[in-house]
């Protein structure tokens, strides 16, 4: 035998151990490859394919040293080995050795220019390092090398993606697609460009698609889910979720995202389970920690609390990732905390400024300003409310003001006054952020005003690519947003001293009184529930804070519970959260020794009955961290008292500015002790109590709190200061705005005293014969106002039985009543069986006949009648619910009844709690009755005295009516009749009234 036919057997031995070492490789079978491949190198030690493939094993096994150091051999061994370079760059990328990753990458391109796999490692790694430019020149190049590869054309529209140039990257995906029809990550990456372009439907197919091709694909099927999440599909959501779990169970985006949806469908134990899964998979994950906590805090599951608070803003400081800013407001986290995690965030942000803004020249700077005002809030929204009277009080001589809204409407009659606000109103929903950016840009918006922040439903990438030259965080998120994007944060000296600057990235503008604006006209309904209604006991002080309950901590609710001890017979009043918030407040309150029922939760009610409902409260006690920002005016305004602690971010120092500008300043406290002792000596001093409310309700009328016109001049100030430095080519600072004028004086000023009109004699019937019947405290009504008398003496007559008030106060002195449209459905359901009977009455063929409504109010009646097809006109005081009603096509007129001009034109006429409410009902009776057909049909609803519960309630000195300021007349059945057919009316129908309580609805027809 010969040399050569001796070592043949050797030789095809190390071949078979490679191909089989290549073959458990390639079937994922890493430890039986290892052992091949090192018997290969047994044999061959210089065997360069061996070491390079089992640096491959090493790598994907984890074993990241020795995958460098094997494939280094590979190289050594053979120094233009391209695929080996191709292959150690992405382990040197996964090490995060971005310098080496890159110029191994580079290497490998020279060595084989026309391998494609090499041009597509440079571009990760040239991606990695920021180049986004270089990166995608890369993976086009891998492209045009090889047109079939998959990967370089997914990176490629990735990077497109990222560059914002999204038309080319679904053509690239396209491409992909076409070449290589059995593909799914072309789909997938076509699926996540339609997301950001919020095309939802179109990327939904795309996923559907990938995931058809490829049914094991986890991250389809999560991104899948995202979508239909995006269309409230929640059911859909969850079942796309699962798949994706039934994977790869170990995916903790996809327990994050389960969360998410179980939060969105209100169940919230599923949802902390789901989030609890997560981060038992990635603990890293310390924005989901962060939500667990929110949620809790929102059940005020309080168990380990503090710790783990502590535990988790430890982890958010440390982490560089990206952690929900707004979380961190409500915690006791600090200011540069705050601007750490807004910053993180901002970082994750892909817009970047897309645009130019040229300097004025010197002619053009004191032309009229142009403002944006960018919110999804424009609708029944806290946001909303507040500003509304700002819009409106702009001086249209010097700006020009957009909406720019991202949010749904929800019809209501503040949607309706907001849409009249604004010299134009932009709808921008569904519409991409970049395409949003540039119509602000091509509208010339001078400063563009954030009003939403970093808070829910926010779109913080519009502002991001800076379509304005000038950008402001104002109102909405009580914190800085840590962006180079946003050059002014609008605040006052109390909310955020000029000392904090180091920690805003914004520009500190202070405002002289304080940075929130009130809108004076907000509803509170005439009618003061009883403290039965709302579940309050007789007698007894009434602690309330209606916070939403993740601003209630363990340490505050601790001091309310003392001083419900120290307070016999006194209760808290919250708002209702939910069965799971109830059952923790009761357990935690018995815990500390009270008796869980001194708790009392009020249900949610429209924002007119809510406030009234203040008026049966004693005091307010307000949160930290998180103060009552809104809620704070909202009690102010209806003439509560709130004490409040003074904080040390802006989110905790709110209630201290609003208390200042409502000349309150005693209220404020400054620690803990402070706090506990002032709410008690309030609660156990009656006297000083109500000096503080005389002093709310005298101070109420003229404080800057409440003075929009003054505050929008306030704010127009600092638009302008802003402009004059940006068009003087200076960077943005901060700066003070100096008040217009001052309220010190005003404030010690004298009120000068509101008197009734004294009736001498009855109303109705001229006798002088009528004694004292019943006094009432009138202070707490809406309508009070301060030099008012606070009481209400109530006479009976002894000719007639007529019950009327001591006198009546000009009309002008009137309260308002509710805004046009107020719980307009619920208004409709109760009036139309009354317009119901008036269509029985005057015959279904003749309801096209005119009907007017005296003082239209919300307007449900009116409306109503329009459905049951009568011609609808409406009387109304108010100027604001007449140019409402024209809107909608319908004929309105700002004039009294009394002064109408339209004799014998209307077939009915309404007068819906008219009579007891006008200083002469005789005038108004006769006014009706000169605008009536013949037989034409007078519509009333009005309180019934002669009602078994209206005597009730009166028994017990709780029957709302008699302390109602706008109130001069009570009347009975038997003694509205009679006074109806003095006047020329002959009673119909009588029925108990389904929207008055204790009401009366009467039906009479003109005679004579």
């Amino acid at each position: 035998m010969t040399r050569t036919e001796a070592a043949l057997p050797s030789e095809l031995a190390e071949a078979q151990l490679l191909e089989s070492a290549i073959e458990f490789h390639n079937s994922r079978q890493y430890g039986i490859a290892r052992q091949l491949y090192a018997q290969v190198l047994e044999q061959n030690p210089n065997h360069e394919i061996a070491w390079h493939n089992l640096g491959l094993v090493e790598h994907v096994t984890g074993r990241h040293a020795q995958a460098v150091e094997y494939i280094g051999k590979a190289i050594d061994l053979k120094p233009d080995y391209a695929r080996a370079y191709a292959n150690l760059t992405a382990i040197l990328r996964e090490a995060r050795q971005f310098d080496a990753a890159r110029e191994t990458a580079e290497r490998a391109v020279r060595l084989d220019p026309g391998f494609a796999p090499s041009h597509n490692n440079l571009g990760n790694v040239l991606e990695d390092i920021g180049a986004l430019e270089a990166a995608l020149a890369a993976y086009l190049a891998a492209c045009r090398l090889d047109p079939f590869f998959v990967e370089a054309h997914v990176n490629g529209a990735e990077i497109l993606r990222r560059l914002d140039r999204h038309d080319e990257a679904l053509a690239l995906c396209a491409t992909a697609a076409a070449k290589r029809p059995d593909a799914a990550a072309p789909h997938f990456a076509a699926g996540n460009i339609l997301r950001d372009l919020l095309r939802i439907d179109e990327a939904c197919a795309a996923f559907e698609q990938a995931v058809a091709l490829r049914p094991d694909f986890a991250e389809a099927y999560s991104n899948l889910g995202n979508m239909l999440q995006h269309h409230n599909d929640f059911a859909g959501a969850l079942a796309a979720y699962e798949k994706a779990l039934a994977i790869n169970p170990d995916m903790a985006e996809v327990h994050c995202n389960i969360g998410t949806a179980y939060e969105s469908l209100f169940r919230a134990d599923e949802a902390l389970s789901a989030y609890a899964r997560a981060v038992a998979l990635n603990p890293a994950l310390v924005g989901i920690r962060l939500q667990m906590l929110y949620i809790r805090r929102a059940f005020c599951d309080w168990a380990g609390h503090d710790a783990e608070e502590s535990a988790v803003l430890a982890a958010a400081a440390a982490y560089g990732g990206t952690v929900p800013p707004f979380s961190t407001l409500s915690m006791n986290s600090g200011h540069a905390l705050q601007l750490h995690v807004a910053r993180n965030w901002t970082k994750a942000l892909r817009a970047a400024p897309s645009f130019d803004h040229r300097r004025p020249a010197a002619n053009e700077r004191g032309r009229k300003l142009r403002i944006g005002y960018l919110s999804s809030d424009f609708f029944r929204h806290a946001t909303a409310m507040l500003m509304v009277g700002v819009f409106e009080q702009h001086d249209r001589s010097r700006f020009e003001i957009i909406a720019y809204s991202h949010g749904a409407s929800d019809g209501s009659e503040l949607r309706h006054r907001l849409d009249r606000a604004f010299d134009r109103f932009v709808d921008l929903t569904g519409v991409d952020d970049r395409i949003a950016a540039q119509r602000i840009y091509d509208d010339k918006v001078d400063i563009l005003i954030e009003l939403k922040g970093y808070t829910q439903f926010s779109r913080s990438e519009i502002a991001a690519h800076r379509p304005a030259p000038i950008q402001v965080n104002f109102l909405g998120y009580p914190g800085t947003m840590g962006a180079a994007f946003i050059d002014y944060v609008i605040a006052d000296p109390i909310t955020l001293p000029m000392d904090q600057q180091p920690f805003y990235d914004e520009k500190i503008i202070h405002l002289p009184d304080s940075y929130q604006p009130n809108d004076r006209s907000r509803p509170i309904d005439d009618r003061t529930p009883t403290r039965a209604e709302c579940g309050l006991p007789a007698e007894g002080f009434v602690f309330c804070c209606f916070n939403n309950s993740y601003k209630i901590t363990p340490q505050f609710f601790a001091i309310w519970m003392r001083l419900l001890a120290a307070v016999p017979g006194s209760v808290l009043w919250l708002l209702d959260g939910n069965e799971r918030v109830k059952a923790n407040l009761r357990r935690e309150a018995a815990a500390q020794g009270v008796d869980p029922e001194r708790l009392v939760f009020a249900a949610r009610r429209g924002l007119g009955a809510h406030l009234a409902r203040h008026r049966l409260a004693d005091l307010f006690l307000d949160t930290l961290p998180y103060n009552a920002h809104t809620t704070t005016s909202d009690a102010l305004w209806a003439g509560l008292p709130v004490i409040t602690m003074l904080g040390d971010t802006f989110a905790g120092r709110v209630a201290a500015s609003l208390l200042h500008a409502v000349g309150l300043p005693e209220l404020v406290t400054r620690s803990l002790q402070d706090y506990e002792a002032l709410a008690l000596k309030l609660a156990q001093a009656p006297e000083a109590l109500a000096a503080v409310r005389r002093k709310l309700f005298a101070n109420r009328p003229s404080a800057p709190l409440f003075d929009v016109a003054r505050y929008t001049r306030h704010l127009e100030a600092a638009y302008t200061r802003m402009w004059d430095v940006w068009a003087g080519g200076e960077a943005p600072r901060a700066f003070a705005v100096a008040p217009i004028t001052p309220h010190a004086a005003a404030a010690l000023a004298p009120v000068q005293a509101i008197t009734r009109h004294a009736y001498e004699a009855c109303p109705l019937c001229g006798s002088r014969a009528h004694k004292a019947f019943f006094g009432a405290d009138c202070s707490r009504d809406s309508g009070y106002r301060a030099g008012m008398p606070s009481q209400v003496q109530w006479h009976l007559c002894d000719d007639c039985d007529h019950v009327f008030a001591e006198g009546y106060f000009d009309p002008a002195l009137a309260p308002g009543g509710a805004s046009f449209g107020h719980e307009m459905e619920a208004g409709r359901r109760a009036i139309a069986p009354l317009v119901a009977a008036a269509a029985r009455h005057i015959g279904l063929r003749n309801c096209d006949t005119a009907w007017l409504d005296a003082g239209f109010g919300a307007g449900s009646l009116l409306l109503t009648a329009a459905e049951f097809g009568f011609e609808a006109v409406g009387l109304e005081s108010r100027a604001a619910p007449v140019a409402a009603l024209r809107q909608l096509g319908l004929e309105a007129h700002h004039v009294s009844i009394e002064n109408f001009a339209a004799p014998g034109r209307f077939g009915v006429v309404s007068l819906d709690d008219q009579l007891p409410r006008c200083a002469d009902p005789t005038d108004r009776l006769a006014a009706a009755h000169r605008l009536l057909q013949r037989d034409g049909l007078l519509v009333l609803s009005l309180p019934n005295m002669d009602a078994m519960p209206f005597n009730l309630l009166h028994a017990q000195a709780a029957n709302p009516y008699w302390s109602e300021i706008g109130r001069y007349h009570m009347f009975g059945r038997a003694r509205l009749y009679a006074l109806l057919r003095e006047w020329g009316f002959e009673p119909l129908e009588f029925q108990v009234s389904a929207q008055l309580r204790i009401g009366m609805d009467i039906i009479a027809r003109r005679i004579g």
